[in-house]
């Protein structure tokens, strides 16, 4: 209690800069990674391609994602956050604008791959600014705010996206949506320090404040092989591919699946599309709120709602064909999705040695990458003629064994105390 009135009391400059800045950064990373969704039946259409191609052309952004999850946490634990996010933002707004500008498949797969690069070093450098901004009893909230931004930008850009789409074409849209990413390079930049301990903006009080506090909920330095053979990093890998699978897949065939059932223009479809991330936005604020105030382990509330979606996911493919009935069914699935997002990282990270986070959030993240390439083309691939509906339910197993992974976490952290791992786990 004393922590949380000191928080209140010695200013709020971390959550201004940079827990804002890295919401609004990851937004507009997120809507290039994902606006492709609402844009797939005119690719396919223009380019002629069938489902499974177009299941490979939303996978491809997670081949180069993978390949940069541990390089990207380590290089900016070395050579600061600040500038391999800033760099990564602006190749992102470049890649995303060169989406809309290349017709050739080969040429469009190449330059998702590269998207996926670029991102694929933001979130584990986001996770080392996590741990040197945040006190340990605000980095859940802190890991929310960005993590908010994977609902919000489809609430966002789904509907721009569809009226761009209608009002200047697919490519248009790629072009017109990949330019925020690159002033946003260039402000974190501008406006954020690797560490508030060299940063001259902040008032001397909140960065003692900083200092004092930003060792709670991290354990003691190690060195990453300590981390590779921890069984607990490879169980949440486990968890993070089938939990975070569905994630993206369900971001990026959503669209399509909303567009079967409106006949005329994407505008619409984009509007709809938007609602199942309004559930999504809406349950993580009140779940992270109940994971903080819990006493329950923080795996509780991934894993709970994640069942929830399963079962609306496989509810939603053997119920009525009807639009009402999807868009329902949708909605209760991306509140579960959604829900446990920011508490599930923000639990992750608790478990990791704090010199090591950046490089074990790349590693859980690879398994996650691995996830976004299988999911995609596998609802593509299983789909029965060209209707993809047809294997979405897929997911909703996906789901269930990410829950059952995720209570086995539970149950071997619930069994170690703090003098066995330097750290309370929740």
């Amino acid at each position: 209690m004393q922590l949380a009135h000191e928080s209140t009391t010695v200013g709020n400059s971390r959550w201004r800069r940079v827990g804002l800045i890295v919401f609004v950064s990851y937004l507009v990373a997120f809507a290039d990674r994902s606006n492709i969704g609402v844009a797939a039946p005119l690719i396919a259409h223009d380019l002629g391609l069938d489902l499974r191609i177009i299941g490979t052309l939303l996978s491809a952004f997670f081949w180069g994602y993978v390949l940069t999850q541990i390089p990207g946490g380590w290089i900016a634990q070395r050579i600061g956050p600040t500038r391999v996010v800033g760099c990564a933002l602006i190749v992102t707004g470049i890649a995303a604008c060169l989406t809309g500008l290349i017709t050739d498949l080969k040429a469009l797969l190449a330059v998702r791959v590269v998207l996926g690069i670029a991102e694929g070093v933001i979130w584990p450098s986001f996770a080392v600014l996590f741990v040197r901004w945040f006190p340990g009893n605000e980095r859940g909230r802190a890991v929310s705010v960005a993590q908010f931004a994977m609902p919000a930008s489809s609430i966002l850009m789904a509907p721009i996206a569809g009226w761009l789409i209608d009002k200047v074409h697919w490519q248009a849209m790629f072009v017109l949506q990949g330019l925020p990413a690159i002033a946003m390079g260039i402000v974190f930049m501008w406006l954020i320090s690797d560490d508030p301990a060299t940063d001259r903006r902040i008032g001397e009080e909140e960065r003692q404040f900083i200092m004092r506090h930003r060792n709670v909920d991290t354990s003691e330095n190690a060195s990453f092989a300590t981390v590779l053979r921890s069984p607990v990093v490879w169980l949440l890998g486990v968890a993070s591919f089938c939990w975070i699978m569905t994630i993206f897949s369900f971001g990026l065939w959503m669209p399509s699946l909303i567009k079967q059932f409106v006949a005329n223009g994407y505008t619409v479809a984009g509007a709809l599309t938007a609602l199942p991330f309004v559930a999504g936005a809406i349950s993580m604020y009140f779940n992270a709120r109940l994971s903080d105030q819990s006493t329950l382990s923080r795996g509780w509330f991934v894993a709970v709602p994640s069942v929830i979606a399963g079962i609306a996911l496989i509810a939603q493919h053997y119920g009525p064909p009807t639009l009402g009935y999807a868009i329902v069914m949708f909605c209760i699935a991306g509140a579960g999705l959604y829900s446990g997002a920011g508490t599930w990282w923000s639990w992750a990270i608790s478990m990791f040695p704090r010199n090591q986070a950046g490089a074990a959030i790349g590693l859980m993240n690879i398994f996650a990458s691995f996830g976004g390439i299988v999911g995609p083309m596998a609802v593509g691939y299983f789909a029965a003629g060209s209707n993809a509906a047809s294997s979405f339910y897929i997911l909703g197993y996906a789901l269930f064994a990410a829950a059952a992974v995720m209570l086995v976490l539970i149950a071997q952290n619930s069994r170690r105390g703090p003098a066995e791992t330097g750290v309370v786990y929740r």
